[in-house]
């Protein structure tokens, strides 16, 4: 009967390079979630009541990414660019909603906009206040919309009138989006404190 070994273990290599932890700055009243995912050298920063949801990737090895208060990130929206595949920072401004399965390359997103389900926001576009990209569109490589713009029907645009002429309307979008930030904040256990 012949008799078998164990294969020999390698010894650890002395150039195993360790992970390089990303510089983050966090609120303390941000929530992020288990399995979130944060990479690259850039540093991250992620402002007051921002929630970020399961399986979100900031990919910051293109630059730095800013996320503002209130806003919510949803299950597996990527932000950021994967190592060699574009640079430049991105900033996502206050009281914004990225819908599940987007893809953010934007270099910025402004306050009070809304990107809807598996849309996609290219490198270097610039999305004004107050926009809504509904559900599977595109917004172009470098492009720039305008405040209030609406992007729908396979890439049609307008400006809505009635948030832009409505400043009382615009209001209760940010009451509405506080409190689904604060309902998140109840139903979603923060992990946050494993970034810093």
């Amino acid at each position: 009967m012949a008799s078998t070994s164990a294969p020999a273990k390698k010894p650890a290599s002395s150039s195993t390079v360790p992970a390089i932890k990303t510089p983050c700055r966090i609120h303390s009243t941000a929530v992020i979630a288990d399995k979130v995912q944060i990479t690259g050298p850039h540093a991250v920063e992620i402002g007051e009541n921002a929630v970020l949801q399961p399986h979100v990737k900031l990919r910051a090895e293109g630059g730095k990414i800013i996320i503002g208060k209130n806003t919510t990130v949803a299950e597996k929206a990527i932000i950021g660019f994967a190592a060699g595949q574009g640079e430049g920072d991105i900033v996502i401004g206050d009281y914004v909603h990225i819908d599940a399965g987007t893809r953010i390359e934007a270099s910025r997103i402004g306050d009070g906009s809304s990107i809807e389900v598996n849309s996609v926001i290219g490198k270097g576009a610039v999305v004004g206040k107050d926009c809504k990209v509904t559900a599977l569109n595109v917004v172009n490589e470098g492009e720039e919309l305008p405040d209030f713009t609406v992007v729908f029907c396979d890439g049609q645009r307008r400006i809505d009138q009635t948030m832009k002429d409505h400043a009382e309307i615009r209001t209760a979008k940010r009451l509405g989006q506080e409190r689904t930030v604060a309902l998140l904040q109840r139903l979603i256990p923060n992990v946050a404190s494993k970034w810093l």
